[in-house]
């Protein structure tokens, strides 16, 4: 363990953290009559940031750093959708759907691996689960009506949380 990078795991906590807030004023800001809807996309690009910055210097495991890659590559693709760029609807579903499962995959390798410290690895875990509900209600495959607010407030918090735990660990070692 003494080969990786704390300052990279803890920039990639500031990027999570960056990606819950943005996450939380895209869906908090219209209920005060302010919508800004690019919010989702740089939160996207955030989310993207963090998990390679994770997957290139904070990571030991093979299989971690490639689930984290594509976890990114989802997200990225998700944010060149939301600018507004024309993409055929089977790249966006591939896209979200790879984004969730290898998010989650890699958070429960990183656990398994005991590569971060147990908290940061369960808020994780519940940041990357709730990333794949997220998106399944995205893509329309999950239908959730009024609760997806909820789940998406809730996912901005735990990546926030994930976010404070990721920089918190790396400040005591």
């Amino acid at each position: 363990m003494a080969a990786i990078s704390r300052s990279r795991r803890s920039t990639s906590g500031i990027a999570l953290i960056v990606a819950g807030a943005l996450f939380l004023l895209a869906f908090l800001l219209p209920y005060v009559g302010v919508s800004l809807t690019w919010l989702v996309v740089l939160a996207d690009v955030a989310l993207a940031v963090a998990l390679v910055i994770l997957a290139l210097g904070a990571v030991n495991s093979t299989v971690t750093k490639v689930a984290l890659f594509a976890a990114a590559v989802g997200w990225a693709v998700l944010a060149i959708a939301g600018l507004g760029i024309a993409l055929p609807g089977a790249l966006l579903t591939i896209a979200a759907v790879v984004a969730g499962v290898a998010g989650l995959v890699a958070a429960i390798v990183l656990y398994v691996g005991k590569e971060i410290t147990n908290r940061a690895a369960i808020v994780f875990i519940v940041a990357m689960a709730l990333g794949l509900i997220y998106l399944l209600a995205v893509i329309g495959t999950l239908a959730l009506g009024s609760l997806g607010t909820v789940v998406a407030l809730a996912f901005g918090a735990a990546l926030v949380v994930a976010g404070v735990f990721f920089r918190r660990t790396e400040g005591r070692r």
